[in-house]
């Protein structure tokens, strides 16, 4: 049976009670007996002292290996010499320590494991390069063992190879060429193709200076092949001074980390694949094409209908220079790209043709989610079915507006015969209705004028004839037409400009009909006793026209329709027009070179600006004029 320290003490303690309290009893006369007991006592007690004492070190020697299992530090116990009767609290304390030592060497390997992981995930998953893991692995390996060189031999698809060291410690140049020859004999052994100093596209070597003073040679190694998909794209090479450094346990987390990054990769690349794989079916299967450039000069998306457009559909990946060159002389893609990422937003281009179709371009910037702009998206068109429709309706528009032209010229003659009593006096409820007939008979007039005038300019046929123009003194001359509309409204009308302006080069009859339209539409959609005004400036290039009303405005979810054609706003619908004067108006703005842009907020007012060039837009000039054909007709008077 064992007995502890603390039993033997106390046994020791009681039978020396005993005995002296036997020896007090029985001797208290006899002198010689009671110094023997005292001295029996006296002895008795330092063998306890002794005793206890060593049991509170071994007890302190347990509860500061405790403490140290507590902070990470797994010391083996060691029993006291000559005494045993700790031991099998000892012996518990040291299987656990071990145990823990073994777990916290689990977790640490699966914490790297993990890390390192991360960070490829982070790091990779959008380039897919190997060579990129490959280093992340390399540079995280002395976490875990030590190395003097550690190296990743990267074989790249043109079947070279690139080769990239990293020594921890100086080494000499032998020692850094015998690490290489074992990364060749490793993978020639796995993949059975012999690799050499030839194929070596690249070799970069970092860390350590080469000292060939240390002749220590290599006396540990073991190498890591690292396969995405099965192939092998490269291995990883750790080598050392120290012999028998590298254990199985050590090397197996390394191998798992290679392995499941190779399986990471492999099953990203799988995905985009599919996913690139579902893409190019979307792409290929849209009626319209589409060309993705990027910030970085290169062709991103590029579907079939885009390369048959532009001419190249035998071309599998064509580059940015390909794209510019089959587009040459028809459309100027590169300065397309650049005006898209100057403004930023969405650009319309002017439309052309190939092979008897007609193609319209439309550019977006393609942003990331920070914003980042990094490419440009274009869309092709076709809209020749579109145009085609377009010139058959404006036929149609031409030709019923001139088989309308005859009678109701007619019936305008007629009307104003009655209306001055060419034929009798007329009773005053009989001049009512016609002057109500006549009335509806001039606004068919206008909506037939108006229909001519969108025909003319959609078929470009609109006559421009641009002359030096004082505006000054043609706005003074054609005012007072205009000004008899705003006195009928009791509106008051106010004319700014300033002493001289240049002179402008433009059609005064196409400008007047623009500027006539602005007033008529101010003065129309403005009640009775508001205001208008018209102003005149020299900006630096050209000259501002401003007409400004303080009446209903235009509602904001409407403003972006008010140059299309019958467009009518809904807080003005019920009140007299066509909707055609602002589409007119705009064309015929483009057409001269102009610009027209307005700002309006509902129930204040709107505030239209007109920019006229001073030298004209001589190639809309010359693009614009026409000789009138058999089937121009001039607007009913």
């Amino acid at each position: 049976m064992n007995i502890s320290l603390s039993q033997k003490a106390l046994l020791l303690c009681t039978l020396t009670l005993v005995v002296s309290g036997v020896s007090l009893i029985r001797f208290s006369t006899h002198a010689p007996v009671l110094a023997l007991t005292l001295a029996f006592v006296v002895i008795t007690f330092s063998l306890v002292f002794k005793m206890l004492y060593a049991a509170m070190k071994e007890i302190q020697s347990i509860a500061r290996i405790a403490s140290d299992i507590s902070n990470g530090t797994y010391t083996i116990i060691t029993p006291i010499s000559g005494e045993e009767t700790m031991s099998p609290m000892i012996e518990t304390f040291n299987a656990l320590a071990q145990r823990l030592k073994q777990h916290d060497l689990h977790l640490r390997h699966k914490s790297y494991q993990a890390t390192v992981l991360k960070e490829i995930s982070e790091r990779v998953t959008t380039s897919l390069d190997e060579n990129e893991a490959m280093e992340i692995i390399a540079g995280s390996l002395g976490r875990v063992v030590p190395y003097n060189i550690v190296s990743h031999l990267t074989l790249n698809s043109d079947g070279t190879t690139s080769l990239t060291c990293h020594m921890e410690g100086s080494v000499s140049k032998a020692f850094a060429e015998e690490t290489k020859r074992i990364a060749f004999r490793a993978l020639t052994a796995v993949s059975g193709a012999t690799i050499t100093d030839e194929q070596i596209k690249k070799t970069i070597c970092f860390g350590a200076f080469f000292d060939d003073n240390t002749q220590n040679p290599v006396r540990s190694f073991f190498t890591l092949p690292v396969y995405v998909s099965g192939v092998l794209v490269g291995a990883i090479t750790v080598t050392s001074s120290t012999p028998n450094l590298y254990q199985e346990e050590e090397i197996g987390v390394l191998y798992a980390v290679t392995e499941q990054t190779g399986a990471m990769l492999s099953k990203i690349k799988t995905l985009i694949t599919e996913e690139s794989n579902k893409i190019h079916s979307m792409l290929s299967s849209i009626n319209e094409g589409l060309i993705m450039a990027t910030t970085s000069q290169t062709i991103a998306i590029i579907n079939e209908k885009a390369k048959q457009i532009i001419g190249i559909p035998h071309r599998d990946h064509p580059s940015l220079l390909d794209v510019i060159q089959a587009l040459y002389g028809i459309f100027d893609f590169r300065g397309a790209i650049d005006r898209v990422l100057s403004s930023k937003h969405t650009e319309l281009f002017q439309e052309f043709t190939a092979e008897s179709n007609t193609y319209k371009i439309t550019a977006n910037p393609v942003k990331e989610k920070g914003g980042n702009i990094v490419g440009v998206v274009f869309v092709f068109s076709d809209v020749t079915k579109e145009k085609e429709i377009d010139r058959m309706k404006t036929e149609f528009i031409s030709i019923t507006s001139h088989q309308l032209r005859t009678p109701l010229s007619s019936m305008k003659w007629f009307l104003e015969m009655l209306l001055n009593n060419d034929a009798g006096e007329m009773p005053e409820k009989q001049r009512g209705i016609v002057t109500d007939v006549y009335n509806s008979n001039e606004r068919i007039i206008t909506l037939v004028n108006d229909l001519l005038d969108v025909s003319r300019i959609e078929a470009g046929k609109m006559q421009n004839e641009p002359t030096p123009t004082n505006l000054i003194e043609f706005l003074k001359s054609m005012l007072p037409e205009a000004e008899l509309q705003f006195k009928k409204r009791k509106q008051l009308f106010e004319f700014h400009r300033p002493d001289t302006l240049p002179r402008v080069m433009i059609d005064p009859k196409l400008a007047w009909q623009v500027i006539q339209n602005l007033l008529s539409n101010a003065s129309k959609y403005t009640p009775e006793g508001g205001k208008i005004s018209l102003e005149l400036s020299l900006q630096s290039d050209a000259i501002l026209l401003t007409v400004a009303d303080n009446g209903y405005g235009i509602p904001e979810f409407q403003q972006h329709r008010i140059f299309e054609k019958f467009f009518r706003a809904d807080n003005t619908a019920k009140m007299e027009g066509t909707g055609l004067g602002m589409h007119i108006a705009r064309q015929i703005t483009e057409a001269i070179g102009g610009k027209i842009w307005f700002e309006s907020s509902e129930g204040k007012g709107t505030t239209f600006y007109l920019s006229l060039p001073l030298t004209g837009d001589i190639q809309k000039q010359k693009s614009s004029v026409h000789a009138p054909d058999e089937n121009d007709t001039m607007p009913i008077i």
